[in-house]
């Protein structure tokens, strides 16, 4: 039975990507990365609802005409916050996780170049990377999915502007709600929060419409 799973595994391609996952948490643990990762998560999202959200108000109070012109605009900024954060991320890690290498190596009077603690910071530089690259894309999409229906629907800018706001409002609120549950906090406040903070750019932005 044991085999004939390994097997169906092997066909479908699932036990290597699981001894993958496996082998990330596992350099993930050895570095004791989880807050880190956890943090650069949840800043460079908040970061993409919120810069996604400005650009979706802004574009409704300068009157933007057509919805694709607010999806391109999104998707740029999106793309070069979520490439200039990797690069970053990366770089810095590297050489954090590089220089508590060489600390370690100082200390056990060894060459640890081969060895798993090297390994793994070395992994986990990458998965930092990619964590701070794909955590504004993940918000920014659910910023744009909207956008993108309505105009495959032939649904108006304001109607198209209204969904995408609320879905993005909707993302901070769970971020919060997700921040409180590591805090464990109230998890419906710390939602309330964060979706304060959203709600506050879209505010100043019609109150300046206003004006």
């Amino acid at each position: 039975m044991h085999n004939a799973l390994d097997s169906m595994l092997n066909y479908l391609g699932l036990r290597r990507l699981r001894e993958f996952l496996r082998r990330v948490k596992l350099y993930i643990q050895i570095t004791h990365a989880e807050d880190i990762l956890r943090r650069y998560f949840v800043m460079n999202a908040f970061d993409g609802a919120m810069t996604s959200l400005g650009i979706v108000v802004g574009s409704a109070v300068a009157n933007v005409p057509d919805i694709r012109f607010i999806v391109g605009a999104i998707l740029g900024g999106t793309m070069a916050m979520g490439l200039s954060g990797s690069l970053g991320t990366y770089m810095t890690e590297r050489a954090e996780r590089l220089r508590d290498v060489k600390d370690l190596e100082n200390a056990m009077l060894t060459n640890l170049e081969n060895s798993l603690h090297a390994k793994a910071s070395r992994a986990v530089s990458i998965v930092a990377a990619l964590v701070d690259g794909l955590a504004p894309m993940i918000t920014s999409a659910i910023t744009v999915i909207p956008l993108v229906v309505c105009a495959l629907l032939g649904m108006s800018v304001l109607q198209a502007v209204s969904a995408s706001v609320a879905a993005s409002l909707v993302s901070m609120f769970l971020l919060g709600m997700y921040l409180g549950r590591i805090g464990k906090d109230r998890l419906l406040i710390s939602g309330l929060k964060m979706l304060a903070a959203g709600g506050g750019v879209t505010l100043l932005a019609l109150l300046l419409r206003a004006l």
